[in-house]
């Protein structure tokens, strides 16, 4: 039987949380990402709801929620959050779910927020702040049709929405999800707010209609002319279209009409270090007096003076990065190359070395093997990445993949097959090192070797599509088992259907087998995909076969822009006795 006190003490539960609601009632956006709600639209996140009614539960909840106020109460919030959401799960109560989406979203644990807002919006579905709190989540989570679904329920209400977080974060996804949520933008029809305009135009122009973004834009733009997302989407729109002193004329004037918008500054700033370093670097300078402990246009700052070959400029600003504890392996990584240029080989080591697991990691350790390779050969770079796999044991596997890359660069094949073979006696599962070896194998022309390797890969995991892939196109490449091969493309081919790397694959399995219609299919499937310079090599020799030699030009000229120095496509061609094709 529950009783009214019971409901009494459980309510006040609520009282101890007050002050986290009041913190994290708003998702915050977290600095440089422009995905978030209430920094890239200025719209305003719904203001929290009353604290909802609790409803009956069993008694057996009433013990961890008295531990999880405790644990509130004595600081151990992460303890709190743990009993908060474990009842919310069982219990299914808004109020409940409600106090744990604050707890985890102050304690910026993404996958707890997730987890107990969405039971929040189902328990409580005309919870504002439930629907906006997963929203902001499920797009941060990568789960964009559901965070879709979240915001138009928002919209529905008539509440704050912001549509073009979503379609910002989908820039990244494939080409029919964002149609998909252009599809669903639309479907809110035409007479709706600036966000759903602005986020239509995001998703248009990313998918090439640039005529229909700047349509949008111009709707947005002539009730907001201030509105600088619309400002920033034309200026992309034009420099889609080639024409870049447009673009930038375009976010010059918005400036000058609204100085103090550093979100327009830095755009300006980054589009000038495509053409005047000198004006980039005055934008930059700007921004920096606006913020001076803005660590990321302190080192764009620094970028730009290195691209000008003011080295001591450059120098400084990534010092006082170093000196503020602020985007530090970045600044070791360029310091260090700095102190290569000069010749200080042990100075700019040390600054590679000092260099953690980041971003900046594969970077440095590059720079650092290239360095020492050149000093002493393989034995050199040997030394000098064992340094960093016992500074760094963890990554170990990393290294010395990297390793056999560098090797394999300078063609030193035989010193990358010892590297990878001497890991793999400690480890003679590890896939990924089975994998390199075999294509070291390939570099040594030791088929029998390369296909020992990727078979075990198969045994171990019969659904490898890379594995699968890499025999087969290496068994119809380098051999005359051409049914063989196609039967393991054919695998892979099932496995990844829009994989470009086993379509090129299996159009190039079929064209040693002669049948040129087949295989120009896929080649030009692939190469619609993936505009790569090693399918292009495919797809002309194809075209050329067939006669169609102009064709052929120009799927190699295409290929040749992204990698003008092809050795594929030049070797494709002189064997071909066709003219060297000009990017």
């Amino acid at each position: 039987m529950h009783t009214p006190s019971r409901y009494a003490r459980l309510a006040s539960l609520g009282l101890i949380l007050l002050m986290l609601a009041g913190c994290a009632s708003a998702p915050q956006p977290e600095s440089g990402q422009e995905a978030e709600p209430s920094e890239s639209t200025g719209t305003a996140a719904p203001a929290p709801a009353p604290e909802p009614v609790y409803k009956p539960f069993p008694d057996d909840a009433i013990y961890p929620l008295l531990v999880a106020e405790l644990s509130a109460k004595s600081g151990h919030v992460d303890v709190a959050l743990e009993n908060y959401l474990r009842q919310a799960r069982a219990t299914r109560d808004p109020g409940i779910a409600a106090q744990a989406t604050r707890i985890a979203r102050y304690l910026k644990n993404p996958a707890a927020t997730l987890e107990a807002s969405l039971i929040w919006a189902e328990a409580e579905p005309d919870s504002q702040e439930a629907r906006y709190t997963a929203a902001t989540e499920l797009t941060r989570a990568g789960r964009l049709q559901d965070a879709m679904t979240q915001m138009q329920a928002l919209y529905a209400m008539g509440a704050g929405a912001n549509f073009t977080a979503i379609a910002a974060s989908a820039l990244e996804s494939g080409e029919t999800d964002r149609k998909a949520l252009l599809a669903s933008l639309e479907q809110l029809g035409e007479e709706v707010g600036s966000d759903v305009l602005v986020a239509r135009a995001v998703l248009a122009q990313s998918l090439g209609d640039n005529d229909a973004a700047l349509a949008l834009t111009g709707r947005v733009l002539k009730d907001e002319p201030g509105n600088y997302q619309a400002v920033l989407i034309e200026a992309q729109v034009y420099q889609n279209r080639g024409e870049a002193s447009k673009s930038l004329a375009r976010i010059k004037a918005a400036l000058e009409a609204e100085p103090g918008n550093d979100r327009l500054r830095l755009q300006y700033a980054r589009m000038l270090a495509g053409t005047d370093l000198d004006a980039s670097a005055e934008q930059y300078g700007i921004l920096l007096q606006n913020a001076p402990d803005d660590a990321e246009v302190r080192l764009s700052l620094a970028l730009v003076f290195r691209e000008k070959k003011d080295f001591s400029r450059m120098r400084a600003e990534l010092e006082a990065l170093l000196a503020a504890g602020r985007q530090e392996d970045a600044a070791h990584v360029y310091l260090g190359e700095d102190d290569e240029r000069e010749g200080r080989t042990d100075a700019a080591m040390d600054h590679y070395l000092a260099v953690n697991p980041s971003p900046a990691f594969l970077m440095a350790i590059t720079r650092a093997g290239n360095m020492q390779f050149k000093e002493g050969g393989a034995e050199a770079l040997d030394s000098a990445l064992q340094r960093f796999r016992s500074r760094w044991p963890e990554h170990d596997t990393r290294i010395v993949l990297l390793q056999s890359e560098l090797l394999v660069e300078h063609q030193a094949y035989d010193d990358a097959w010892k590297v990878l073979t001497e890991a793999l006696a400690a480890a003679p599962e590890d896939q990924a090192l089975l994998y390199s070896r075999s294509m070291v194998a390939e570099k040594r022309h030791d088929i029998p070797a390369l296909e020992r390797d990727l078979r075990e890969i198969i045994r171990m995991d019969p659904n490898s599509a890379l594995a699968l892939n890499a025999l087969g196109y290496s068994l119809t490449n380098l051999s005359d088992r051409h049914a063989e091969a196609l039967e393991l493309i054919s695998r892979a081919l099932a496995l990844k259907p829009d994989d470009p790397a086993i379509l090129d694959s299996m159009g190039w399995a079929h064209f040693r087998m002669g049948q040129l219609d087949k295989a120009l299919g896929y080649l030009q499937d692939a190469f619609a995909r993936f505009p790569d310079h090693e399918v292009a090599a495919h797809l002309g020799e194809v075209l050329w076969v067939m006669g169609r030699k102009d064709e052929a030009m120009a799927a190699w000229k295409k290929g040749l822009q992204g990698t003008p120095d092809s050795p594929v496509v030049r070797e494709t061609t002189k064997r071909l006795g066709a003219p060297e094709p000009k990017p």
